[in-house]
């Protein structure tokens, strides 16, 4: 999936911000999302090596999703502004991300060239909603999926940790920080920096990998558990 297409274009990186908007989020941490998201679009926009090949997804979760944004070229997005609504069921979310990724990449045209997917999965809260939301989790990480993605997690507020873990494929933070709108300004900064790293190692000889740089930050890696590997 990582080689270049028939036409000689480079492969694309489909991204997907997959962000609770339940209640809790209401007041600074809903203002932080809506400050990041024209600032992410700037940045990577600035930055052309960044911009040619990353496409962004966001999806919104309270007890429904929403496709705020399909994947597109960020340089032509205009940016969703989020509003806090009703509970929190991470399996509507998931699912809807994994729709936002496999329309985005089918969209790009036949023989089009892409990198595996990766989810940005961002909550304060836990699953409240009666639905197995592992199950969703499995579908779209499957190796045997053509689309299948990897899922970054990031938890804090009233997140549970092991249940953010279980979310992630691998790379799983959780962060302590007391105010919440500081703590989503610090993880979506993460987000931007992780997909900018990770877009400039695919010209690499090795031909790139996932980074999430953590420097500066004071999020917390947790630890990989079993149950997470795909």
């Amino acid at each position: 999936m990582s080689a270049f297409s028939n036409v000689e274009r480079p492969a694309v990186f489909p991204v997907c911000l997959c962000i609770d908007v339940s209640y809790s989020m209401q007041g600074p941490p809903m203002t932080a999302v809506n400050d990041a998201l024209p600032e992410i679009k700037a940045a990577i926009k600035s930055d052309p090596s960044t911009g040619e090949i990353a496409r962004l997804a966001v999806v919104t979760f309270s007890d429904q999703a929403d496709i705020a944004l399909p994947l597109t070229d960020i340089a032509f997005a205009d940016m969703p502004v989020l509003s806090p609504q009703g509970g929190t069921n991470f399996d509507v979310g998931l699912r809807a991300s994994g729709d936002a990724l496999r329309d985005g990449i089918k969209g790009l045209g036949k023989g089009s060239a892409y990198h595996q997917p990766v989810i940005f999965f961002i909550s304060d809260g836990e699953h409240n909603a009666g639905v197995d939301w592992t199950h969703a989790r499995g579908q779209i990480t499957s190796k045997e999926d053509k689309y299948g993605a990897q899922i970054v997690s990031f938890g804090f507020g009233q997140a549970n940790r092991e249940t953010i873990q279980q979310v992630s494929t691998g790379f799983a933070f959780f962060t302590d920080e007391s105010d919440p709108g500081t703590a989503v300004r610090e993880i979506l900064r993460t987000v931007l920096r992780s997909i900018r790293t990770t877009s400039s190692s695919f010209s690499s000889a090795t031909g790139g990998a996932l980074s999430v740089p953590l420097d500066g930050t004071k999020l917390t890696q947790l630890p990989l558990t079993q149950h997470m590997v795909n």
